[in-house]
């Protein structure tokens, strides 16, 4: 894991062993980002859930000719370095979910689209719709790497909805008229 500078402050790690216990581990103290602090010109950046995803990202020339990408540490693993640099990129344009697909990664989406909103009012914010069960890892390994522009291509963007203005309240009973003049009004 890299600081500003671009110098390694952290290692990351994982276990191997092919069932369901299969673990991350990070250096006590955890600090800096993967893969490095994204360029101050990045306009596109992809989150993703987990190391593993942004690395296969990387390998990918079409994806980071368009975007720079960043992994969060899990679904809650959007820490003070990811919000810094995400209020800190200037020309900033949209920032996209890629998580997997379960439910933890659905919900995920949901809470940090609020947080990213929060921090950059008025940025794009997207996701991808990853196949249940499956993630950006194993996507790679079960398809043609042709899926991620694909996937990339039908995200989803997310819009908070403005809140409505309290109607003002009468004393006087309101009687209901249907108004056929404008079928918007039906």
């Amino acid at each position: 894991l890299r600081d500003t500078k671009n110098q390694i402050v952290s290692f990351y790690g994982r276990s191997v062993v092919n069932d369901d216990n299969a673990k991350h581990f990070y250096l006590a103290g955890r600090q800096g980002l993967y893969p490095n602090y994204p360029k101050a010109d990045t306009t596109k950046l992809i989150l993703t859930e987990a190391i593993i995803d942004a690395t296969t990202l990387l390998q990918l020339p079409e994806i980071t000719q368009q975007y720079a990408t960043l992994s969060l540490y899990g679904t809650n693993g959007l820490n003070d370095e990811h919000r810094a640099v995400i209020k800190e990129l200037t020309h900033l344009q949209e920032v996209v979910l890629f998580f997997d697909g379960d439910e933890a990664g659905r919900q995920a989406i949901k809470k940090h689209f609020s947080e990213i909103s929060f921090l950059r009012p008025g940025i794009k914010v997207s996701y991808v719709e990853t196949p249940d069960n499956e993630d950006i890892n194993s996507l790679s390994l079960s398809h043609d790497p042709a899926i991620f522009p694909h996937l990339l291509g039908n995200r989803i963007f997310l819009f908070h909805l403005k809140e409505e203005k309290p109607m003002a309240t009468t004393s006087q009973p309101v009687t209901p008229v249907l108004n056929t003049r404008n079928p918007e009004y039906i």
